[in-house]
């Protein structure tokens, strides 16, 4: 079982990626946050019960994926595991990709929804990474 966390503000977002992800038992459990801040504390809240997988959303109001994206990267080298990071926007301007892509922690960056190809690549990146 791999858990999974997703940082989006968007309900709607929330609820595809419910949808699309019933099935996966993989993928269990699931946390929601719709707050990039939110989520970050919960690094520190909860050292032992990181996950292993954080889909996260640029485009949010007040703590946005990018702020999340900074504070992960004074966090991450003291995390024992790195979880795998993966961002989706419905940003079509290659700038935020490139830009997501430029730290070295973050491992793809797809288009928003969420889609069932997408998450059974994730889950074999998963699996891979489990095995070494």
């Amino acid at each position: 079982m791999f858990k999974l966390l997703f940082i989006d503000d968007s309900k709607l977002d929330h609820i595809i990626l419910d949808k699309i992800i019933a099935g996966i038992e993989a993928f269990n459990p699931i946390t929601h946050s719709y707050d990039g801040e939110e989520a970050l504390k919960s690094f520190s809240d909860n050292p032992s019960d990181h996950p292993d997988v954080i889909f996260l959303d640029i485009r949010m109001p007040r703590f946005d994926g990018w702020d999340f994206l900074q504070g992960f990267n004074n966090l991450q080298p003291s995390l024992p595991v790195k979880p795998l990071l993966y961002v989706f926007s419905s940003s079509i301007d290659p700038t935020d990709r490139e830009r997501a892509l430029s730290y070295d922690f973050v491992t793809g960056f797809f288009s928003k929804p969420v889609s069932r190809p997408v998450l059974e690549q994730v889950l074999n990146a998963c699996i891979e990474r489990s095995k070494l």
